[in-house]
């Protein structure tokens, strides 16, 4: 069964208009990769489904090349030149987690934050990334994070044994922005659930950090922004070794053959999404001689979406 992707291309949703009202939850995140990435630097790095590049600021200076990778064209299209302006040293690209179009070991580091709840098939998805990221780099997975202490509140009272399987859990979508329906894919999952995962695709889960404490409505009324951000340093810190956060953030290294890669230009490693063949290009189309597709480079954004 083909994998469900999640196209916000359909729904002309603004991905940035989300971010407005959430700038605590957007400073939570930041505060967690910068702690993450703090002491890591390479050549090539890759932000799979980083939309309009909210999270750029957190690796662009610590990677020489960077690539941010997401299904909305049209997103990509709109925030390319604010983009380019703020990061020059990154390339924007059309494609889906699961058909990434990479030659292996390409990446030095590689994260993915708030897209996980939409991926259907997290071991495949995992995978994928397995074989783009060369051995010893670094991984950043972000994902909802199943038994957080609200949820373990609420099972507590109705008797609800649910959080003790550590199967994802999907959310009602009727009250989310963005993609909606029945058909929308929105799952919380267990630490476990993922940490097994991630380990099954060759990484090794080098650190834990919780994330958005205090997510709560009537906290960001009475407390406003600035107070909640202080907070959520101290709460990092304290309950950084457990699993009471809304959000988790796992950073994990490949254990892969560490090999040495001298890529310099985004056409070095650019391969066919479908069968990872190497690509003749010609001015703003890339054509894979095995499978004989085409693919197009559209107002400079390489389109690289199956169809």
């Amino acid at each position: 069964m083909k994998s469900k992707i999640v196209n916000y291309d359909c729904y002309d949703y603004d991905y940035s208009t989300y971010w407005q009202r959430r700038q605590y939850e957007n400073n939570a995140e930041h505060i967690v990769l910068r702690k993450l990435l703090n002491k890591e630097s390479g050549n090539w790095f890759i932000d799979i489904g980083g939309s309009y590049g909210r999270l750029a600021d957190t690796y662009t200076k610590r990677y020489k090349n960077c690539i941010i990778l997401d299904y909305s064209l049209k997103t990509l299209l709109k925030n390319q030149k604010i983009i380019k302006n703020h990061f020059p040293n990154t390339s924007l690209i059309a494609a889906d987690a699961y058909q990434m179009p990479f030659k292996k070991d390409t990446f030095d580091g590689g994260l993915m934050v708030r897209v996980l709840h939409h991926i259907q098939k997290q071991d495949e998805c995992f995978r994928k990334v397995s074989r783009i990221i060369k051995g010893k780099g670094i991984y950043i997975q972000e994902f909802p994070n199943k038994i957080h202490i609200k949820s373990r509140i609420k099972a507590l009272f109705s008797n609800d044994r649910s959080l003790k399987s550590e199967e994802p859990y999907q959310q009602p979508t009727t009250h989310l922005e963005g993609a909606k329906g029945d058909g929308v894919h929105f799952l919380n999952y267990h630490p476990k659930y993922i940490q097994n995962l991630l380990e099954k695709n060759n990484f090794q889960i080098i650190q834990k950090l919780g994330c958005s404490y205090l997510r709560i409505p009537i906290l960001k009324k009475v407390l406003g922004t600035k107070i909640l951000t202080f907070l959520e340093r101290i709460l990092q810190i304290i309950f950084a070794k457990t699993s009471i956060s809304p959000s988790i953030f796992l950073k994990a290294k490949s254990l892969g053959e560490s090999k040495e890669t001298k890529y310099e230009k985004i056409e070095n490693i650019l391969a066919c999404p479908i069968c990872k063949s190497p690509l003749e290009f010609k001015g703003d189309t890339a054509i894979c001689g095995k499978c004989d597709k085409q693919y197009i480079k559209k107002q400079g954004i390489w389109d690289f979406r199956i169809e």
